[in-house]
């Protein structure tokens, strides 16, 4: 769009400034298409992009989901002529009365759901897994104790990180101080473990779903990807823990498979869902191919990279038989639905581009808090489990400026990569 000396706009920037002058669009997010840049009527750059806002015009009357032009080149917030007219057709109350406030504060902000890793030690070394080359290390008990203080409305943990979480020897500790506040544990494990007193341990903790990582149906390529790993012990320890959880009376874990597929296993998604469900696994949770994420490419092996060249036709190959596979097992979310566990992630969209607005909160075992599973880096030291409430970290500004991007879709340079910036 250009503007002229008649265009009409409102100057909304004052406002702005006294709602919450802490929000403002990166520069330097990652180039969207060109169409979804517009000229700034100040400074006439092509760099305006739409901001979701409820608006507030004269005393008290609120629009919800409004629109604002904010440029990222100058700074500048302003209402347009043309969204003020869909907005007075809309509200005839409103017509003339002035915008008076704005709240750009939009995305999901009550979580109950916690990601949090207990160590990055594994006794496997898969090479497409970034916890190898991150420092190896537990979380300590006490810290996870402080973590459950800092964020009291948890109702779900996932005790899931970049290694296999029954190495770390306090993590049955954890999971009776989560159960003791009527939390929700799940957890994925290399399923390697199952020894006869883990598996009395695992039933008689509560936890209440297992994920167990599967690539292949054949043990040369399982160990190919899981190095180390043996697919035979894996599926002996998925049906011992099936086995004794039943003949004992426990109603729980449920026991889930997932997997990572690449071009020469894209077509085992069908047999490793049949072969785990012989064994006892019921749960369907997720397949994925090599991910493309900016931060894992880098620590790929040469060799392998060559895989993210055929990433559209494994994906294709998931899709499709990720339907079939519901026929033989339950999804995940079914599952969640019942027990009343709010699993969705994705929170809500914008209506402008694609967003990302994460419901989850995501803990290193430092105790930082990342946008998400995929950021292993500490964003800000006020960030931290350990040291602040989730509250205080949720208001503090930087987190809530990071929040704000990710919510209007101008994702920062570590977003390269994601799914969730398709088609931006």
């Amino acid at each position: 769009m250009t503007y002229t000396a008649t265009t009409r706009f409102e100057n909304a920037t004052p406002v702005w400034q006294a709602s919450h002058a802490w929000l403002r669009p990166d520069r330097k997010h990652l180039r969207m298409r060109a169409g979804q840049y517009q000229q700034c009527p100040h400074c006439q750059a092509q760099e305006a992009v739409r901001i979701r806002a409820h608006l507030r015009f004269g005393v008290r009357e609120w629009y919800d989901q409004g629109s604002l032009l904010h440029c990222t080149a100058c700074g500048e917030v302003s209402l347009l002529g043309e969204d003020r007219d869909t907005i007075e057709a809309a509200r005839p109350d409103v017509a003339g009365l002035p915008l008076t406030a704005v709240d750009a504060r939009m995305w999901s902000a009550k979580p109950t759901f916690l990601n949090i890793e207990p160590t990055t030690r594994c006794n496997f070394e898969c090479w497409y897994c970034v916890g190898r080359h991150m420092e190896q290390q537990d979380i300590k008990v006490e810290n996870f104790a402080k973590v459950l203080d800092n964020f009291p409305t948890v109702e779900t943990i996932a005790l899931v990180g970049e290694g296999e979480p029954l190495l770390h020897k306090g993590y049955f500790d954890m999971v009776k101080m989560a159960r003791a506040r009527g939390i929700r544990v799940m957890m994925i494990s290399n399923g390697s473990a199952f020894s006869e007193s883990v598996i009395r341990k695992i039933c008689e903790s509560g936890i209440a779903y297992i994920s167990i990582s599967i690539d292949s149906i054949s043990p040369e390529n399982f160990a190919a990807s899981r190095i180390k790993g043996d697919l035979n012990r894996v599926l002996d320890g998925i049906e011992k823990l099936c086995r004794y959880r039943d003949a004992n009376g426990y109603e729980y874990p449920k026991i889930g498979v997932k997997g990572t597929l690449f071009k020469h296993t894209e077509n085992e998604l069908l047999p490793i869902v049949e072969l785990a469900r012989a064994r006892g696994a019921e749960i369907f949770e997720s397949f994925q191919p090599l991910n493309p994420h900016k931060q894992y490419i880098k620590l790929y092996p040469k060799e392998q990279v060559r895989q993210l060249e055929f990433l559209p036709e494994v994906s294709a190959t998931i899709v499709r038989d990720s339907q079939k596979a519901l026929t033989i097992m339950q999804s995940v979310q079914a599952f969640c639905e019942e027990e009343g566990i709010a699993v969705d992630k994705n929170g809500n969209g914008n209506g402008l581009r694609p967003n990302c607005d994460e419901e989850w909160i995501y803990t290193l075992l430092t105790g930082d808090v990342t946008p998400c599973c995929q950021i292993k880096a500490p964003q800000s030291p006020k960030w931290n489990l350990f040291e602040h409430s989730l509250a205080d970290i949720q208001a503090d500004h930087d987190y809530q400026n990071m929040r704000f991007n990710l919510f209007n879709g101008l994702f920062p340079d570590y977003c390269d990569g994601c799914s969730k910036t398709n088609g931006r």
